[in-house]
């Protein structure tokens, strides 16, 4: 069990497991993650142990966002005189925009420490990479961009005979001693730079899921600083706004019978459908576990009346009006940066908004003088989705998909207004507090 509340600071603290048992207090807040790219984080009201849970308050994001991801075999050695790294192309990313940037590499590494294998977190700080473009005299000229996936996105690491240089200080492990014959399938010296980072030896490496990411970090760009540029804002911006509200919400909001929550999921971009994704049964899992541990004296039936008064509120980035572009939106539901945020609706249910879910969230939004837009894709344009419909059908909960409008949707630099994130907390933090004064009459439908 975790002997921390949610506070926002950066003491490690144990969480605690969920194939534990449970055994949670009222007036406590409590958070755990799955595969370390899921994260849970709940406030447990106080009343909630005798009177059982009132009701379920959750915000579902997702953590994820398409990205290059090293292969299981990332070593490419000497081609035309470059050392290269294999890639898997993770979502469906504007892979354009990656050519040409600055990249560096971030990722998991599974160590060995004395027989227990852990987890460790590695970057490398500086721009190590970069996928260079074809120069336009060796192509038709026409400008036309069409990168292959397979053959076009490899990264350079290093020039081949300069690694080998380099690589020359470096004494090759050998099948003795490379237990997992991890230099069969990387480069040493890619290896030796991580081992040097985390201050363990190359033969601790196990194994890695490591990413290729913009070395660029976020900043705020626009003649008045009013924009956000940065790698990841879909959907890294609602999920670390959800964060934020829920650390202050921590602070005030535990004198009841109510669940405030917020669960960001891995996996979105792909689908969902994994064990630490949305389309899983953690939803509802988690849920029925909370309310068991807090009130093991009552029901199932009182689980699933609990769940009836509950609601989801879906916040994945939106598609803002783009002013070269303007044609791709719907002329009446073109929402625009710096102009409140946007309830997503979609009748085919790519968007798990309907009317009632919808009015509880315009109502929470106008007690705090949030404005709101809406958007619906053109009749003639597909609909991308998110975790609402998804989580709404497994967890059978009342749901509305909302997003803070943004440019750029999958480029490897996504570009939001600074004053939208504000919209976004001061709704995040209505919708924790002030949901339940609003819902009970529209929920009874």
């Amino acid at each position: 069990m975790p002997n921390q509340s949610i506070n926002g600071d950066n003491r490690s603290q144990p969480i605690f497991n969920c194939s534990d048992e449970w055994n949670l207090e009222g007036g406590k807040s409590y958070f755990f993650t799955r595969n370390n790219s899921t994260l849970v984080a709940f406030i447990a009201g106080s009343q909630a142990p005798a009177n059982g849970v009132s009701l379920f308050k959750i915000i579902g994001c997702h953590t994820d966002s398409p990205v290059l991801k090293l292969a299981p075999v990332s070593k490419l050695n000497d081609r035309a005189g470059f050392q290269q790294l294999g890639v898997l192309l993770y979502g469906g990313g504007l892979w354009h925009t990656w050519f040409d940037r600055d990249l560096t590499l971030a990722g998991k590494i599974i160590v060995n420490e004395d027989g227990k294998l852990v987890s460790k977190y590695w970057r490398a700080n500086e721009p190590i990479l970069k996928v260079p473009n074809l120069a336009i005299h060796l192509t038709d000229r026409t400008g036309k961009f069409e990168p292959n996936k397979e053959s076009h996105t490899k990264p350079i690491l290093a020039s081949s005979i300069v690694d080998q240089l380099f690589g020359e200080e470096i004494e090759s492990l050998g099948a003795e001693k490379d237990r997992y014959r991890i230099e069969d399938k990387h480069f040493k010296t890619l290896l030796n730079r991580i081992s040097q980072d985390l201050k363990i030896e190359r033969t601790q490496i196990v194994d890695f899921e490591i990413n290729v990411i913009d070395s660029q970090p976020s900043q705020l760009v626009g003649l008045h600083k009013e924009f956000i540029s940065s790698p990841r804002l879909d959907n890294l911006g609602s999920s670390l706004v959800s964060l934020d509200a829920i650390i202050e919400a921590n602070q005030n909001q535990k004198d009841n019978a109510e669940v405030s929550m917020i669960m960001l999921f891995d996996h979105e971009e792909i689908g969902s459908t994994s064990t630490q994704g949305a389309d899983s049964n953690m939803a509802a899992v988690i849920t029925q576990r909370i309310f068991e541990s807090l009130s093991p004296q009552l029901r199932m039936s009182d689980y699933q009346r609990s769940m009836r008064r509950s609601f989801l509120l879906s916040a994945d980035m939106a598609h803002g009006l783009h002013p070269n572009y303007s044609d791709k939106h719907q002329p009446q539901h073109a929402p625009k940066i710096h102009e409140g945020i946007v309830i997503k609706t979609n009748v085919n249910q790519s968007y798990a908004t309907d009317t009632v879910s919808a009015t509880i969230i315009r109502e929470l939004a106008a007690k705090v003088g949030v404005p709101m837009q809406d958007f619906v894709v053109r009749n003639d344009s597909p609909c991308g989705s998110t975790i609402g419909p998804m989580m709404a059908a497994n967890a059978g909960i009342k749901t509305c998909d909302i997003g803070a409008p943004m440019l750029g949707m999958h480029s490897i630099r996504e570009t939001c207004g600074v004053i939208d994130l504000v919209y976004y907390r001061k709704l995040f933090l209505s919708f924790l507090g002030d949901y339940s004064t609003v819902s009970n009459s529209l929920l009874s439908e």
